[in-house]
């Protein structure tokens, strides 16, 4: 069954290839690529948090955000041998899906008010103080850090559930996952319009 909308797995796969594009511009100091892959991953952001509420039913935060006593008990179920998937995140994966968001809306935000000091500056860091800069600007690049490595963790998780039977990665890949039900799914185009029009915004904002 498919389980996953054309704009969830196309947001997945652009998000890995920014954040790493991310990291190397900042790496060979390319800051105007930087600032665009920026704008991106902000746009997807906006898009995503967007379809959580109105896109596909999978897709919805309260499809996959669950408490803390059913991410207790979804890892229990786990270690048994007759775990079953779902349909959407499993509710400890709906908590790492919160977490990279939080993650990546304080990396949007620090970079819109960082500086080198010399060559390059976000766009609204004339709007504060240098000393705030300052701050911002360690805290991006902590951040980043901190991002990378719940990044680390999200691929062990993916090779945990693999050795259950469980392969995430394929049906972020094609969309699909037998033995589930199929969720309502909601055409992905209006999304990336959406999505194309925030970054058009940034970008002109920017200009």
């Amino acid at each position: 069954m498919k389980i996953w909308d054309s704009f969830v797995r196309g947001y997945h796969w652009l998000l890995v290839m920014a954040i790493f594009g991310l990291w190397w511009t900042a790496e060979e100091a390319l800051m105007d690529w930087h600032m665009r892959i920026a704008f991106a991953v902000g746009a997807l952001l906006l898009t995503r948090f967007v379809w959580a509420i109105v896109g596909s039913e999978n897709a919805r935060l309260r499809a996959f955000f669950r408490g803390p006593k059913e991410v207790v008990q979804h890892l229990k179920h786990l270690q048994r041998k007759d775990y079953t998937p779902t349909a959407t995140h499993n509710p400890a994966g709906g908590w790492a899906v919160m977490l990279m968001w939080a993650l990546l809306v304080v990396q949007v935000s620090t970079g819109l008010f960082a500086t080198d000091e010399i060559f390059f500056s976000g766009p609204l860091a004339s709007l504060v103080s240098s000393d705030l800069q300052g701050q911002l600007t360690d805290l991006h690049e902590l951040n980043f850090n901190v991002l990378l490595t719940v990044i680390g963790l999200h691929v062990f998780a993916i090779l945990v559930y693999r050795l259950k039977g469980v392969n995430l990665l394929g049906a972020m890949l094609h969309g699909k996952r037998e033995g589930v039900s199929q969720p309502k799914l909601v055409n992905g185009s209006l999304a990336w319009a959406l999505a194309a029009a925030i970054a058009a915004s940034a970008y002109y904002f920017w200009w």
